[in-house]
């Protein structure tokens, strides 16, 4: 028998933005408790919201081993470890005042477009503990900026976003990115001529592989990539993990769901190309007789499950103009896609920006983008940085050549 306590704290500040002016501030605490029980190759699991009653969770987890729920009862070495990632971002009084401030920066410099939505200060406690004598314990905060940007006499509720995550506030950074983008949305560019480019994007083509590296998916012959286990499928240069390094990733807990820790944070889905493993959790890893990924995810009160927080693509590059000569194409904004059997892509781009010499010359109309996704992230994969384009926050540039299918 083998037990296990999970218990997530978030406090979570959010203000509403609305046409450059600080509406309101909503302020969320919130608590999820959960317990595990493990017998007999069953699992039973309760979870409560709030304060716990540890006695009642676990007489209730009990009660629910008799639902037959097959899960493998695994075992592990004694380890204590805590991480406290926090940041000072902004004294709680000073968060609304920046901000606002920061709004109306943004209004003077760029009067032809109204910014809305979102703006957040967010923080978490995670904790992990099992009967074998494992206690893990995460501390990490953030602060979340998520702009609807509206150019004003327009019909649409936004033409425009910007988005970006950071354990810091620099607001000329901000105001930096922020006026690139107005700027070249202002300037209509026409149709590109070329049938293949460079596209700059933020990883969008990696949805599509994804979901076909999951391990019910690869060993039931639905994916993709069936019996390529162990093969180069890939560019040399792709590498895809789950990073859950607490020096590398911003409020995340450096474990999973099920309260496992990679080897230096770090464990490869695909190293230089090669499909090293699946997207499991433990229950699928024992199944199919595979390695573990580390990347379970689970509702409070349910089945641990296979998750994919913390995929990440590694940096091939320490700046975008390392990877991008000459002229590229920067996607922006996608809307939705397809993939074929045969791995074909089809993805819409609903706004886009001619990039040169590291600047944002020009809004493109709509296009689609086409591609395979062999192909994509074989020869035609250029590489990855999160550096070049935008100064603030964490904001990962994916980029690799495709045809174009520019619309009437």
């Amino acid at each position: 028998m083998k037990t296990e306590k999970l218990v997530s704290k978030k406090s979570n500040r959010c203000l509403n933005v609305v046409a450059n002016q600080v509406e309101s501030l909503r302020i969320n605490n919130s608590k999820q408790n959960t317990f595990r029980i493990y017998d007999n190759g069953f699992i039973g699991v309760d979870g409560s919201l709030g304060e716990a009653d540890w006695e009642q969770l676990e007489q209730s987890a009990k009660a629910k081993l008799a639902q037959g729920i097959d899960y493998p009862e695994t075992h592990s070495k004694q380890r204590v470890l805590t991480v406290d990632a926090t940041k000072h971002i902004f004294d709680e009084k000073d968060f609304i005042p920046a901000v606002q401030y920061l709004l109306d920066r943004l209004g003077a410099e760029n009067p032809q477009f109204l910014f809305s939505n979102k703006v957040q200060l967010n923080s978490s406690e995670d904790s992990y503990e099992n009967s074998d004598g494992e206690r893990y314990l995460y501390r990490g905060n953030q602060f979340l900026l998520s702009l609807a940007i509206k150019l004003k006499g327009s019909p649409n509720i936004m033409d425009e976003g910007y988005g970006a995550e950071s354990l810091d506030f620099d607001e000329d950074a901000i105001c930096r990115d922020v006026k690139l983008i107005c700027d070249a949305f202002l300037n209509k560019l026409p149709h590109v001529e070329e049938d293949e480019v460079t596209v700059i994007g933020g990883g969008e083509p990696l949805q599509y592989a994804i979901q076909h590296l999951i391990a019910d998916l690869y060993f039931n012959n639905a994916s993709l990539f069936a019996d390529e286990l162990g093969q180069k499928l890939f560019n040399d240069k792709l590498s895809i993990t789950i990073n859950r390094n607490p020096a590398e990733q911003i409020n995340l807990p450096f474990f999973d769901a099920e309260g496992v820790v990679n080897e230096g944070y770090v464990n490869y889905l695909v190293k230089n190309g090669v499909l090293e493993r699946l997207l499991t959790c433990k229950k699928s890893a024992a199944q199919y007789d595979t390695p573990n990924l580390g990347c379970a995810g689970a509702a409070y009160n349910g089945v641990p499950n296979v998750g994919a927080e913390g995929l990440d693509v590694q940096n091939t590059a320490t700046d975008l103009c390392e990877l991008v000569k000459g002229k590229a194409v920067f996607v922006s904004d996608t809307g939705g896609g397809d993939m074929t059997p045969s791995g074909d892509i089809s993805m819409p781009v609903m706004t886009a920006y001619l990039f040169e010499n590291g600047k944002l010359l020009g809004r493109l109309p709509e296009f689609v983008i086409s591609a395979n996704i062999f192909q994509l992230l074989g020869d035609d994969f250029v590489g990855v940085t999160d550096s070049g384009l935008f100064k603030f926050g964490k904001q990962k540039h994916f980029v690799y050549k495709a045809k174009i299918v520019n619309k009437a």
